[in-house]
């Protein structure tokens, strides 16, 4: 959008040679700039840092076994501090793509429920879902400045796809060894204590624009999910729990 209107004012006024090169300069030259540091302007966002395997060692031995199961390189952990348990997945392609988990998840979930909440971030990380989650968040960033938050993430949500979530859970279903784990943990983090306060975190605006990208977007208040949204929590756990 940018790109068009930069060209057709240089047509306007005279200029059609030079509104078409603009065009096509301010166009790949965006597109750069939001696939390349999409993932890195997340990680700043929700202030997340490095896990230490030492620290998490459940957590890091589920994440490497599935990625053994499902073929894929380990992603880089990175957690962020939060008592609600939460995660999803950034990253430009597989070989370098990010985990970014709260505290909260390890400490909270059981064994199976932890591994169902793995499986389904690897999922998107499996399907290359992790390059268009940060590229989204990067591009709205600038309009949710006029926006606001809760229309921004609501366009992050339609630029990642609505539904995303859903059909992640039913691919990771297929990968663990006890399916009901993650709709156990999906349940539990919709019946759990509202413990949303602080979220979203990393103090950032841009912050807010992720609420789409969690396994669990109902955190942090926002707009209700509308009734049968496929991704929101409930609902999805009420479809896990007639595989």
């Amino acid at each position: 959008m940018v790109g068009l209107i930069i060209g057709v004012v240089l047509v306007v006024v005279g200029l059609p040679f030079e509104g078409i090169a603009a065009l096509v300069i301010v166009t790949v030259g965006l597109t750069w700039w939001a696939w390349r540091g999409a993932a890195a302007s997340v990680i700043r966002a929700v202030g997340a840092r490095p896990s230490r395997e030492l620290d998490r060692a459940r957590l890091h031995n589920l994440v490497d076994g599935l990625c053994a199961t499902m073929g894929l390189p380990t992603p880089t952990v990175l957690v962020v501090d939060h008592d609600r348990p939460n995660a999803m997945t950034v990253g430009r392609h597989p070989q370098t793509a990010v985990l970014i988990v709260t505290s909260g998840l390890d400490a909270s979930l059981s064994l199976v429920e932890l591994e169902g909440v793995l499986a389904h971030e690897l999922v998107h990380i499996k399907r290359h879902d992790s390059l268009l989650s940060g590229v989204a968040v990067r591009v709205v960033a600038p309009l949710s400045a006029v926006l606001g938050t809760d229309r921004g993430a609501a366009m992050v949500h339609r630029l990642v796809g609505p539904g995303r979530e859903f059909s992640a859970d039913q691919r990771a279903a297929a990968v663990v060894r006890y399916p009901v784990g993650l709709g156990s943990a999906l349940h539990a983090m919709v019946t759990g204590p509202d413990n949303g306060t602080g979220w979203p975190p990393g103090g950032r605006r841009s912050a807010a624009l992720t609420r789409w990208l969690w396994i669990d977007p109902s955190i942090g208040g926002g707009p209700a999910p509308a009734d049968g949204e496929l991704d929101d929590p409930s609902v999805r756990a009420a479809a896990l729990s007639l595989l």
